[in-house]
């Protein structure tokens, strides 16, 4: 039994030695973005800056934009922008002139009209620039594609026919037509940086057009079988390159072609580059209070002092008073208060009118003799002393009078 179980373990031992010795551990790459390449499409671009020794910086606002920054900054403008408005346009035609950079992405045009194709970018149009969009075509309309699709059995012999042809304009055109291959346009060529061929993949339905101009020098462009692509013109001592999109640039499309070479032209001042995405003219608001900021003080202040003047203004919360059982003094006040009502005034009388006399006993021994000397001290009238020491009360405001002058004789004899 142990034999088996040694062979057991030799055998597995050799197959597991066999594995690591026959096999070996492939490695392979996988493309991975950070988070914020979601978020910032030109990610990969200002990394690229950075390492050129460029400080870079994303704008959204015009109030972000404005004032302009110094004009060794090169200003990277896309194309979805609302109408900047006359004065800020010519502030940074102005901000060009005096040795800015603005590279400028042509805005969208939309529609299927003629008048719908061509409308003019108020920003482009100061420099003699214009967009037009290229009418889409039809892949129905194509004649080729419809003669084959009748002819089938042609197909194997125009295959051939394309394979052996060594112009490379058929030659797409074959692939294009037998493999359904997606049409696109072949890369923008430009030579008028360094006198060597440059491609650029600019890959859109829009197309520029220029038109000369005082002051106006075109020194750059770049252009396909569609139509041009680039256009750079010189402003004074500054200069504005058009281009129908900046998709070069974004981080899916920065490493093909010559489209980091073309970002290192256009930066080659060394100064700091702005990308500027989706600004549009402030919001209402926010203009209303730059614009006209003391009026709308002026109504706030107005609004809120007839918010004072009409709103209820309650006083303090009013509490019933508190009963509060344990006062003695109201206690004998009640207990008082119930013996006039029943007749026995004459009893609440009688310990005062005792501590009374005992006080005019002092005086003298005889209550005859001793009651003018009381009256002498007292300053009153005898009469109120015999009367408080002798008669009964007959009303309230006779009895409080005897309780007076007992009050008195006690508390000052």
């Amino acid at each position: 039994m142990k034999r088996w179980t040694v062979l057991f373990l030799v055998a597995v031992a050799a197959l597991v030695g066999g594995y690591y010795w026959a096999t070996e551990p492939v490695r392979y790459m996988a493309p991975a973005y950070p988070e914020a390449a979601a978020r910032d499409p030109y990610l990969a671009a200002r990394t690229l800056l950075e390492e050129w020794h460029h400080d870079t910086r994303r704008v959204f606002s015009t109030r972000a934009l404005f004032p302009l920054p110094a004009t060794d900054t090169t200003l990277i403008m896309d194309p979805y922008r609302g109408d900047l408005g006359r004065d800020r346009i010519e502030g940074l035609l102005a901000w060009v002139a005096a040795g800015g950079h603005l590279v400028v992405a042509a805005r969208p045009v939309y529609g299927d009209r003629d008048e719908d194709r061509e409308r003019a970018d108020p920003l482009l149009e100061q420099v003699g620039i214009n967009a037009r969009r290229l009418p889409e075509k039809d892949p129905d309309d194509d004649p080729m594609a419809e003669l084959l699709g009748r002819f089938q059995p042609m197909e194997s012999l125009f295959l051939e026919y394309c394979l052996g042809n060594d112009d490379e304009e058929t030659r797409r055109q074959c692939e294009r037509l037998t493999c359904e291959a997606p049409p696109r346009a072949a890369p923008a060529l430009t030579r008028d940086f360094d006198g060597l061929p440059r491609r650029l993949r600019i890959d859109n339905p829009l197309v520029l057009g220029y038109q000369g101009g005082e002051g106006l020098h075109y020194s750059v462009l770049a252009g396909n079988d569609q139509g041009l692509k680039l256009v750079q013109v010189a402003v004074g001592e500054g200069r504005v390159t058009a281009t129908t999109g900046l998709r070069l640039w974004d981080n899916d499309h920065l490493h093909y072609f010559d489209h980091a070479w073309l970002l290192r032209q256009l930066t080659d001042g060394g100064g700091p580059v702005w990308f500027v995405q989706g600004i549009d003219m402030p919001p209402l608001p926010l203009w209303l209070w730059e614009h006209a900021w003391p009026p709308i003080l002026a109504l706030v202040l107005a609004l809120a002092l007839w918010l004072w003047r009409r709103l209820p203004r309650p006083g303090p919360l009013w509490r019933p008073p508190a009963r509060d059982t344990t006062d003695y003094l109201g206690h004998l006040r009640a207990l008082g208060h119930f013996h006039w009502r029943t007749g026995q005034g004459e009893a609440l009388l009688a310990p005062l009118r005792d501590a009374a006399r005992r006080r005019l006993a002092l005086l003298h021994p005889d209550p005859e003799q001793a009651l003018p000397l009381a009256a002498e001290r007292l300053a009153l009238p005898e009469h109120d002393l015999r009367e408080a020491l002798d008669a009964s009360p007959v009303d309230r405001p006779g009895w409080i009078r005897r309780v007076a002058v007992l009050q008195q004789i006690r508390s000052r004899l």
